[in-house]
């Protein structure tokens, strides 16, 4: 690839160079019209210079300059030429150049320090030397002569305010069908809400929304961002809307949490082991899009917020949900600096806040004139309904949909029939113990416990790690040492089970004894019948021996019975 030619002076002029060009191209062919009719090139020159109040000289050096470069227009030959690149007079003087390269390393620094400030620091230490300093507007000027914009910005304003300088990515969604890509991510609101937790704070909200359309899909809120909520948000939208094929997230650990993501990349949060089970994103063969990640200078990662539509949604419901007439007293502004007048004086209760958070949604979805790629004018949800009907979606059953309300952790089977679950660990307890009869066939081997973060103390499925179900496990409560109602359970709950074994034990006595006294032989092969049968019409003998083998199996079917 060739080096793009440099332009030329008449393409970096102003345009006040441009229009004495132009009246300098006139004067020029009002000479050579002059020379054309027999008149001397000097007395031209001399003629078109009185008009134009300026010396013949000028006109003839003019003459020259138009007759030079034959591929460009007079006016073009004309322009002034730029002027030299020697410094001003201001910078040759002693101690300017040093001076230059100090307030230049000075000013650019993330810290960002203000012009007159560096001129300041840098004037002390001229005040020492004797130097003779410009201004600082001559300091301004040439830093920006010398260096580009882009590179100020990235020296004061750091790598990720660098990237502005640099022309985004427009992309577009004509290609994609609805819940194709779902976007998600987490929206801290600017609310005072009762929490659940019993104190007064802002909560937070994990929103998806459909890529193609930008249709909220859904929206779930609690105290903090965790995997739990991420969950149960893809929980509404797979099962009111359908399963989407790819999910679009961040960094966040709540969206790389072993429990959506499984074995898959996390972003480097941590290193998956050997035996991780599937994520709830694998198992429903949902493919995750991981946005792309920024670091700063000093290595710290920040995710790229222009990368999910979801973010663009966040403004609109800010004003839908956070500025709503019936959270009046309750919106703390979206900074510290940005405080109502009546900051603090209200905090809605968690159902309000409910309330109010599912009429955002829908009157985000339902505003018309829109002005996006799908929407054309319409509304989301015309937009929506139009688009979905012919678009195949994929359903869940009703295990998975159960699944979904579910949390995944490994756990190894004891001789017992427990297991244990690190979820359900306390500060300075031990972990929940959790039972099932059925998994002492398992022991020693490692199962998937499928659980309900909010009721740790409820039913536990497990599953080994082929995806398939085992049993039902229940929690085993501890019970106080000196609880005497807990004890008397236990030793039933250890009579039932010796029953049930003793029970077994003589189950197979009886069935050996019975093997024993009928023989353990194989019984022999029954042999083919044959479809066509001609009958034999002879007297009837018996055998001689029938009535004592007659004799023994009456005997026989006698003790069966009496077992």
């Amino acid at each position: 690839m060739h080096p793009a030619p440099p332009p030329h002076r008449w393409d970096t002029a102003s345009t006040t160079g441009r229009e004495k060009a132009a009246l300098r191209a006139s004067a020029v062919a009002a000479a050579r019209e002059r020379e054309r009719a027999g008149m001397s090139r000097t007395r031209a020159a001399a003629e078109v210079a009185a008009g134009l109040g300026v010396a013949p000289a000028t006109v003839r050096r003019w003459l020259a300059r138009a007759d030079g470069d034959a591929e460009c227009t007079p006016a073009a030959r004309l322009v002034d030429r730029p002027k030299s690149g020697r410094p001003p007079a201001v910078w040759t003087q002693p101690g300017a150049e040093d001076a230059w390269r100090i307030w230049r390393s000075d000013y650019l620094r993330l810290e960002a320090p203000g012009a007159a400030a560096c001129w300041r620091r840098v004037a002390a230490i001229g005040s020492v030397r004797g130097w003779r300093l410009p201004s600082v507007a001559s300091f301004v000027r040439r830093m920006r002569a010398e260096t580009r914009a882009a590179e100020v910005v990235r020296a004061r304003e750091g790598r990720i305010a660098a990237l502005g300088t640099h022309p985004s990515q427009t992309r577009t969604v004509a290609a994609l069908r609805p819940l194709e890509i779902v976007s998600g991510d987490g929206y801290r609101h600017n609310l005072f809400v009762h929490l659940p937790g019993g104190r007064i704070g802002r909560p937070i909200s994990w929103v998806w929304q459909d890529v193609r359309t930008r249709r909220i899909l859904a929206l779930r809120s609690a105290e903090t961002e965790s995997a739990d909520l991420v969950r149960l948000a893809f929980s509404d939208v797979c099962r009111r809307e359908g399963v989407p094929a790819a999910v679009v997230v961040d960094n966040t650990r709540a969206a790389s949490a072993r429990w959506l993501m499984g074995a898959a990349t996390r972003r480097g949060r941590r290193r998956a082991p050997e035996t991780e089970t599937a994520g709830l994103f694998e198992l429903l063969g949902v493919q995750v899009i991981h946005t792309s990640v920024d670091r700063t200078a000093a290595g710290k990662a920040r995710g790229r917020g222009q990368a999910k539509p979801v973010e663009r949604a966040f403004l609109d419901l800010g004003e839908e949900i956070d500025r709503h007439p019936r959270a009046a007293g309750a919106y703390c502004g979206r900074s510290v600096s940005a405080k109502p007048e009546n900051y603090g004086s209200r905090a809605l209760d968690w159902e309000t806040f409910g309330a109010i958070a599912a009429d955002g949604v829908r009157a985000y979805n339902a505003r018309r004139g829109r002005r996006m790629e799908a929407a054309a004018g319409r509304s989301i949800d015309e937009t929506w309904a139009d688009e979905i009907r012919t678009t195949p979606i994929r359903r869940l059953t009703r295990a998975q949909a159960a699944l979904l309300l579910l949390a995944a952790e490994p756990a190894r089977v004891q001789r017992d029939g427990t297991f244990q679950l690190a979820a359900g660990r306390a500060a300075g307890l031990p972990a929940n113990r959790y039972h099932a009869p059925e998994l002492a066939e398992v022991a020693g081997q490692q199962v998937v416990a499928r659980f309900d973060p909010a009721d740790l103390h409820g039913p536990v499925e497990v599953h080994d790690l082929d995806g398939r179900w085992l049993a039902t496990a229940e929690c085993l409560l501890p019970v106080g040492f000196a609880d005497a109602a807990g004890a008397r359970e236990h030793a039933r709950a250890q009579r039932r089970h010796l029953r049930a074994l003793d029970q077994a034990d003589r189950e197979r006595e009886r069935i050996d004894d019975l093997l024993d006294r009928a023989g353990a032989a194989p019984p022999p092969a029954p042999a083919a019948e044959p479809k066509v049968v001609r009958p034999i019409r002879t007297a009837a003998v018996e055998h001689p021996d029938a009535a004592r083998r007659r004799q023994a199996w009456d005997r026989i079917k006698r003790g069966i019975r009496a077992g």
